[in-house]
């Protein structure tokens, strides 16, 4: 361009304040377009926060509905072929489990094959550990026998729990139960229906020990899942948790 023609627009004061405009609308919307940008962050920010607080109270309200199952289940021994629950708290969530949502677990803690006829459970015990199950889920199907062995010589003791109190609660206690200590193999004759029963392996000797549990016939129920609606202004949270009615631990 002539540098006299360029001089001439410059020192021009019309074309000085078409350029101000030009500029300050510029500045202007770059503002604009922050605060809109601000803007939206918050409202995405506050729609995240509001849905993690509903989220979170219907998940309170699924673990409500878990610890009241499992009082019921593991202490009252209520019938978990049959069981549901439903009800409300004061923040106004609610909770559900239908029926069929409290389950038999019966899968080996090791492999997550199902204890049954061929897939025995193996326990491994160090020195002076113990395990032991208790056969007392109300509304479980349980084989009928049980065959205990272990792989070794290890000096180990064999101590069935034979409870004829059948009621609420199904403890066994000194007085309603009747206690076995017997050897490796042994073959427990299973009578569900008029007696339940608690195994209890401890190994005494010196050296680690495998120990074997392994149903005649139908899978072994070893504790229980339960799974639980929470229910919150229409957000749902669905947990689930186990419980398992076996141990090991040290003598």
């Amino acid at each position: 361009m002539n540098k006299k023609l360029l001089k001439k627009i410059i020192n021009n004061p019309n074309n000085n304040q078409g350029l101000s405009l030009i500029l300050t609308l510029l500045i202007i919307s770059s503002i604009l377009t922050g605060t809109l940008l601000v803007g939206d962050v918050i409202i995405r920010h506050s729609q995240v926060v509001k849905g993690t607080e509903i989220s979170e109270m219907a998940y309170f309200a699924s673990e409500s509905a878990i610890e009241k199952a499992a009082f019921d289940v593991m202490e009252n021994y209520v019938d978990i072929s049959a069981y549901s629950l439903s009800d409300s708290l004061t923040n106004e969530s609610e909770y559900e489990i239908d029926v069929g949502e409290v389950v038999i677990d019966d899968s080996n803690p090791s492999s997550g094959d199902v204890i049954s006829a061929g897939h025995p459970w193996e326990i491994t015990l160090a020195p002076n550990e113990s395990f032991s199950l208790d056969m007392d889920i109300n509304g479980a199907i349980y084989p009928t026998s049980i065959d205990i062995d272990k792989s070794g010589s290890v000096a180990s003791d064999l101590l069935i729990y034979e409870c004829t109190s059948l009621g609420t609660p199904r403890i066994c206690s000194a007085v309603s139960s009747q206690t076995f200590q017997v050897s490796f193999p042994y073959t427990l004759t299973v009578d569900s229906a008029n007696k339940y029963y608690k195994i209890r392996i401890n190994n005494i000797g010196a050296g680690s020990e495998i120990y074997s549990i392994e149903p005649a016939n139908n899978s072994l129920p070893i504790g229980v899942v339960i799974n639980a609606t929470g229910i919150y202004t229409g957000y749902e949270r669905i947990i689930s948790a186990n419980f398992p009615k076996w141990q090991q631990f040290g003598i």
